[in-house]
């Protein structure tokens, strides 16, 4: 029994790119321009890459014919598209920056991470030793609680 010519088409193109491992969304982009989403086996948008991406998931994106690497460029274009949308002089002059010194972009990033690891360290420090005060305070001989017990509102760990 024959199959349709868009059948052996579909299959002939699916030995194009192998799936990356792990966590990584496959988009395939053809010719047309078109992307096509591996994972959920339907034609995508800019737009809903722009959500894979906000919900954590990695993407990687090949040219359906010669499997290069496509993602950098699709990126770029979700990018544009969302300042785009927004009408944002602020996300304009972000990527303004960007452009003009990508590396003080992306080191003041990391530090901003940095930060933000250093502060949820103190947050967690100062709840410890609210909880220690409180238990001073109240006059129990309870020893204070360890980092992540629930404390309540009488000096004890639950």
């Amino acid at each position: 029994m024959s199959r349709p010519p868009s059948e052996e088409t579909e299959e002939a193109g699916s030995q194009g790119p192998p799936k990356p491992a792990g966590n990584i969304r496959l988009i395939t982009r053809y010719a047309n321009r078109k992307l096509y989403d591996t994972g959920s086996r339907e034609l995508t948008s800019l737009r809903r890459i722009e959500e894979l991406v906000r919900a954590g998931h990695d993407i990687k994106v090949v040219d359906h014919d010669t499997s290069a690497d496509m993602t950098a460029e699709v990126l770029v274009s979700v990018l544009s598209n969302s300042i785009a949308e927004q009408d944002s002089t602020d996300g304009i002059a972000a990527l303004l920056s960007l452009i003009r010194s990508p590396h003080d972009v992306l080191r003041s990033l990391a530090a901003d991470r940095q930060r933000v690891a250093d502060l949820r360290g103190l947050t967690k420090r100062v709840r410890l030793l609210s909880a220690t005060l409180e238990a001073l305070l109240s006059g129990t001989s309870e020893p204070p609680p360890e980092p992540g017990d629930v404390v309540t509102g009488h000096g004890g760990a639950a």
